[in-house]
């Protein structure tokens, strides 16, 4: 499957777009199934040139255990919703809520509208749907308007999809606003060498 990605930038660059550049993305475009991941989303500009002062970014929804990265530099809020039934968490606990939107606000200082980039990480549980593509909507509210990079794919987009590169750059770059994605892949050995706990009963 790791094809896919170099054969984007590749076409990208070639014809003189600047994927990685133009939107929000997220730094990596795979992830293992069910592996805990350290994940972080990279903001590359603000609002025709206005500093950022927040990022709101939403979670998926098959996505469980979501925890935000300490930022001295910004406050971060995390916003909650209920699940449908519980779901195993850490340490064998079972959960009721997962974090469904993680805003970073108020920053000591505002992040310039061009010429700069900042990460915003965080880490989460990735669902077990090996060959999904899973989708990060953001917002950039700057300090004169705001950016919504909240598009999806008009499609069903996944792994095994028939020209699966060339409908993902045409969805980057004739999409003015498409949100950030990453590719579940299936993972090549275990998270941990050794056993984790399971839920408790």
């Amino acid at each position: 499957m790791k094809k896919y990605i170099p054969l984007i930038v590749g076409t990208a660059l070639i014809a003189g777009v600047p994927v990685a550049q133009a939107h929000n993305t997220m730094t990596a475009y795979y992830a293992p199934a069910g592996f805990m991941q350290d994940l972080e989303l990279r903001v590359t500009h603000g609002c025709k040139g206005s500093p950022v002062k927040e990022v709101r970014l939403k979670i998926p929804d098959d996505m469980m255990r979501v925890s935000a990265e300490h930022n001295r530099d910004w406050v971060v809020e995390m916003k909650m919703r209920k699940l449908p039934k519980p779901v195993p968490g850490e340490g064998g606990n079972m959960l009721t809520e997962t974090v469904d939107e993680i805003i970073w606000k108020n920053p000591r200082s505002n992040l310039p509208g061009s010429g700069r980039f900042e990460g915003f990480r965080f880490r989460g549980m990735i669902p077990e749907a090996v060959g999904k593509i899973i989708f990060f909507r953001s917002v950039n509210v700057c300090e004169s308007g705001e950016e919504r990079y909240v598009d999806l794919p008009s499609e069903l987009l996944e792994a095994k999809t028939p020209g699966l590169p060339e409908k993902l750059l045409k969805f980057m770059t004739a999409t003015a606003t498409p949100s950030a994605f990453m590719i579940i892949e299936k993972p090549t050995r275990p998270q941990y060498p050794f056993a984790t706990p399971g839920p408790k009963k």
